[in-house]
């Protein structure tokens, strides 16, 4: 009894936690932080395992921001999911990496490091065109 007590107490906290930090408004929490701590690699984890549990992806509709795009998190969650994806969804999806790779251009992110970012602008590449393949393949040319 006391151990099921506990565990509802942890997945309370956990969600209360991860509500406030990492839910899929990124841009009200100000972004996942960029930092390759633990705890920021957890928040991030966190964030991507809740987009991808998104059974109706609001995320894809929504704009990130700079820290959410330099942080990868949608690439991610774009990669969890690409089997799921609607011909609508994956249009936006390329056109989404697409803005990212814009963004990305213009340099790190406060607290992102050099070496991190460049690993980002690549995924970013790698992902984007499994996106437009699997469009292609599943949705053909014209959308």
């Amino acid at each position: 009894m006391r151990v099921l007590q506990y565990q509802r107490m942890m997945y309370l906290a956990v969600g209360a936690a991860l509500s406030g930090c990492v839910g899929l408004d990124t841009q009200a929490a100000g972004g996942p932080c960029l930092s390759d701590t633990s705890e920021c690699v957890g928040q991030r984890t966190a964030m991507v395992r809740t987009m991808s549990a998104d059974p109706a992806r609001a995320w894809i509709a929504q704009s990130p921001d700079r820290s959410t795009v330099a942080s990868g998190v949608r690439l991610f969650a774009y990669q969890n999911v690409r089997d799921k994806l609607s011909c609508p969804e994956l249009t936006s999806a390329v056109s989404d990496l697409d803005a990212a790779k814009r963004t990305l251009a213009e340099g790190p992110s406060a607290g992102q490091t050099m070496a991190r970012h460049n690993d980002i602008k690549a995924m970013t590449d790698d992902v984007r065109a499994a996106l437009a393949a699997s469009k292609l393949r599943r949705c053909g040319p014209g959308i």
